[in-house]
């Protein structure tokens, strides 16, 4: 199970096997530390030395973010069995055989945003949604002929394929800025948005995806900072990036425009001092995010979660990077 340690005040003990949380003096949670999957903080406090022994004994991640969902830090098991494998990993994000890892990637995510577009359209049926969705289609075609050999330039592939997704991204989002209501005043996506509460949810989703994608990137002791796609900057997590491209559209962006079409989050949803989601807002959208993330679906022939289809993806990345020859 995830522990989720929200707020002030609060502090993280062993006693025996079990993690103990407590608000000033008073125990809120006693856990066996074999049931904890891993922890996640937000807010401030502290931990004692025995209850980070234990947590590292049984393997147990040990995640801080911030108010906006960021990742502070990540406190992991020492392994020494990942060296061999990032070896193999840093070497790849440099060669045509990463570049071809990050083609199936986007080629994944152009196809999740033709698909959402499709079935937000369905009962619409909005001509101009339909023609944006026809052009991404069309670029999914363009990506799919773009040859990648051994003699490749990495450089210009990558930035050949940035660019195709870059045009496919501002169709989907032309499209969804029709699609949503007109009350909202959504009209592109914005990293940085100001009094938006669309961009806000987003973002905020985004960021809580990311933890869960870095948390298995770090169990199956890959380098969430070494990417393929995405340029290695410091302290932003490229490894994460690419692979999140996949599952935006369907755990976040479908869950967004849910809750928005529905009412249950409005504009008022915003601070409009901080330009923050309010915490009543934040705490629905999480959960409503989590709900998605251990959902069910068809996935080859299996019932599995996203959650699941996450790790079996990240677990298909490892072993295709072990049983590469690297060139």
């Amino acid at each position: 199970m995830k522990m989720i340690i929200q707020g002030y005040n609060k502090s993280i003990h062993k006693k025996n096997e079990q993690i103990i949380v407590k608000e000033k003096d008073n125990i809120i949670y006693r856990i066996s530390a074999k049931k904890i999957s891993d922890i996640l903080i937000i807010g401030k406090g502290y931990i004692t030395f025995d209850a980070l022994s234990l947590i590292s004994q049984n393997n147990i991640p040990l995640i801080s973010t911030n108010n906006y969902g960021y990742i502070e830090y990540i406190l992991t098991t020492p392994n020494d069995e990942k060296i061999l494998l990032r070896k193999k990993q840093y070497k790849l994000s440099e060669n045509f055989q990463g570049i071809e890892i990050s083609k199936e990637i986007i080629k994944s995510k152009m196809n999740n945003q033709y698909y959402t577009l499709k079935t937000l359209n369905k009962n619409k049926k909005n001509l101009d949604v339909n023609q944006l969705k026809n052009e991404i289609k069309n670029n999914i075609k363009i990506l799919e002929k773009l040859e990648i050999t051994e003699d490749s330039e990495v450089g210009i592939i990558k930035n050949k394929i940035r660019g195709i997704e870059g045009i496919t991204s501002v169709k989907y989002w032309k499209a969804i800025s029709i699609l949503l209501p007109n009350e909202i005043n959504f009209k592109t996506r914005d990293q940085k948005p100001s009094n938006d509460v669309v961009n806000s949810m987003l973002n905020y989703g985004y960021a809580i995806l990311a933890l869960e994608i870095t948390k298995i990137i770090l169990i199956e002791n890959l380098d969430p900072y070494c990417g393929f796609l995405h340029s290695d900057l410091n302290k932003r997590k490229s490894l994460t990036y690419d692979l999140i491209e996949e599952f935006r559209q369907q755990i976040i962006d479908k869950t967004v425009f849910s809750l928005v079409n529905r009412k249950q989050i409005t504009e008022e949803a915003i601070n409009k001092r901080t330009n923050l989601l309010k915490k009543e807002s934040k705490y629905l959208l999480t959960k409503s995010i989590m709900d998605k993330i251990h959902s069910k679906i068809n996935y080859c022939d299996e019932q599995l979660t996203y959650y699941q289809i996450i790790e079996k993806q990240v677990k298909l990345l490892r072993q295709t990077i072990n049983m590469m020859k690297i060139i």
